[in-house]
């Protein structure tokens, strides 16, 4: 293997370990912060970073024409307002090791979406996946209780996270659209910048807390900024430039066993065995959604 292809699969191995860290840093970030106010600040000043990058390498700030506008506003409420917002305060009700097993089964939902609303082709070995990634989100959800699944009985923070997955799908399949004029870089940054700043306006009510926020919260935030958003979305688009999407994507089914670990190990949350079942329905399930044709 070259070098700078082991350097790339580093890049996104470590890709998917910052990623999945990202369950128990907003946990923690949480117990000290304002909701709104931590979303506020590690998006925008993710923005920052990359808007700074983007100056850098591309020697510009890509103006956008008005459809690409609509597209970025769209494409920040949606992804970064909403979802994030949405994301948190599902992260407050419910274990991150749980939620670490719902919220990645999004690229199963996004697949079958694309089939049922883009026409894309589905293929046998992607609608098993896809009813893998379900089956494992539900289990997760109803704990492992056939009585509960049956009933759907599922609390607040559940529902919450089931609607993070719906928002986040509709976020890709129109991003493909958007990334079709714009570089990833470009959309990425215009998209954290501008869906930012709506949550600048709740945060702002929320200031005070700032003043009791533990020296933990601001390094889970400080992770959150640069681990948990800059250099792992840097390092996937490299992947898919290089890769391929599909190739790239593969990498991504680490994320739901290494946040369901670092959860346990850093967040001292219990061990339930119907995680364990959770957890290999949804990677089952990722791997032949993402699986090259």
């Amino acid at each position: 293997m070259y070098p700078a292809r082991r350097v790339l699969y580093l890049k996104l191995v470590l890709m998917a370990v910052f990623w999945s860290g990202v369950f128990p840093a907003v946990n923690i970030v949480l117990k000290s912060m304002g909701l709104f106010t931590s979303v506020f600040l590690r998006f925008w000043w993710a923005a920052v970073i990359l808007l700074v990058l983007l100056r850098w390498r591309e020697h510009r700030l890509p103006r956008l024409s008005p459809r690409e506008s609509v597209l970025v506003v769209g494409l920040g409420l949606f992804g970064i307002t909403l979802y994030n917002c949405m994301f948190a305060f599902g992260l407050s009700l419910v274990e991150a090791s749980r939620a670490a097993l719902i919220v990645p089964t999004s690229p199963a939902f996004t697949a079958l979406f694309a089939t049922l609303l883009l026409g894309e082709r589905l293929g046998a070995m992607r609608a098993a996946g896809i009813a893998l990634s379900i089956l494992g989100a539900l289990w997760v959800l109803s704990r492992g209780s056939l009585q509960a699944l049956a009933a759907f009985e599922f609390g607040t923070g559940e529902l919450v996270l089931i609607a993070c997955i719906f928002i986040w799908s509709a976020y890709t399949m129109v991003g493909r659209v958007a990334m079709s004029s714009l570089s990833p870089l470009a959309l990425i940054a215009y998209v954290m910048a501008l869906g930012a700043l709506p949550i600048a306006i709740p945060a702002w009510f929320e200031h005070e807390s700032l003043a009791r926020v533990t020296w933990q919260g601001w390094a889970a935030l400080g992770y959150l900024v640069v681990f948990g958003t800059v250099l792992p979305f840097l390092w996937f688009y490299e992947g898919v430039k290089a890769l391929g999407a599909a190739r790239a994507a593969q990498f991504i089914n680490l994320v739901p066993p290494l946040a369901l670990v670092e959860a346990i190990v850093i967040l001292g949350e219990p061990f339930q065995p119907a995680l364990v079942v959770g957890a290999a329905l949804v990677v089952a399930g990722l791997y032949l959604t993402n699986r090259p044709r």
